[in-house]
């Protein structure tokens, strides 16, 4: 089994892979300033209390996506002192599966790249992806295997709570699935606003995408919030739970270390 490392913004998530196969899942909160004692100590934690508890000798190899480069260091020596494995780092410069066609390669989110490799490998090209998370981060990948590029946009709850801390009437709230178009008060308007809203952007990029590259296009979304803003969309969006785990996974297998 893989232990793979996702460092986000706002969490870090853990899971265990063999194969593309997602054996568990489990995330901490991302704190920049916790040593590698620290972030050691809670990964052996969280995975003794796995509804299967997991010892780290089961574990025969690492990989690590960050997009917090204060961090990348410290979780990876962290890995490879619980599990005696050097992490495999994920950048540009590893065998992804597909060619990037941007400006800055290197200022790419590991994240983006790990989406991008799991729908090169598992989903229909051209492709493009959508990872709800801090940020909604799209990737657009043609038909010849390049990575194009895409769009960053603010993500649904960090606009819900800018919106919330900077007015006096708007309250914070948790955005769930709507269960009619047009908010009827306060709360609704926020929740429907951000979910129709998200859905209407991601149709209406997935269109432009689309005519631009004048091919039909597939378009696999991820991230906590997916699963309540793909129903509000009037295209279909294919929901890949473990999109960047399989990227990881993908990338693992392409790029493991020779011992």
């Amino acid at each position: 089994m893989i232990l793979a490392i996702d460092i986000g913004n706002s969490n870090i998530c853990i899971g265990g892979l063999t194969g593309q196969t997602v054996c568990f899942t489990t995330r901490m909160v991302t704190r920049p300033r916790c040593t590698e004692d620290e972030y050691t100590a809670e990964l052996k934690f969280l995975l003794g209390r796995l509804p299967t508890p997991v010892t780290p000798t089961a574990f025969t190899g690492v990989v690590l996506c960050s997009v917090v480069p204060g961090l990348t260091r410290v979780l990876g020596a962290a890995a490879r002192r619980l599990t005696g494995r050097a992490p495999v780092v994920v950048g540009p410069a590893l065998d992804l599966g597909l060619s990037l066609a941007v400006e800055e390669p290197t200022r790419l989110g590991h994240d983006r790249l790990a989406d991008a490799a799991a729908a090169v490998a598992l989903y229909p090209l051209p492709c493009m992806t959508v990872d709800l998370g801090t940020a909604t981060t799209y990737n657009v990948i043609d038909a010849n295997r390049r990575l194009l590029g895409g769009f960053i946009v603010p993500g649904v709850q960090t606009s819900l709570r800018a919106i919330s801390a900077g007015t006096a009437q708007l309250p914070p709230i948790a955005p769930e699935t709507p269960a009619t178009l047009i908010g009827r008060n306060t709360v609704q308007a926020l929740n429907n606003g951000a979910m129709y809203g998200t859905a209407a952007m991601l149709d209406g990029l997935a269109d432009r995408v689309e005519a631009e590259l004048g091919a039909p296009l597939t378009v696999v979304a991820t991230g906590g919030l997916a699963p309540y803003i793909t129903p509000c969309c009037k295209r279909k969006i294919q929901y890949d739970a473990n999109l960047l785990f399989k990227g990881l996974a993908i990338l693992y297998q392409k790029n493991q270390p020779s011992v």
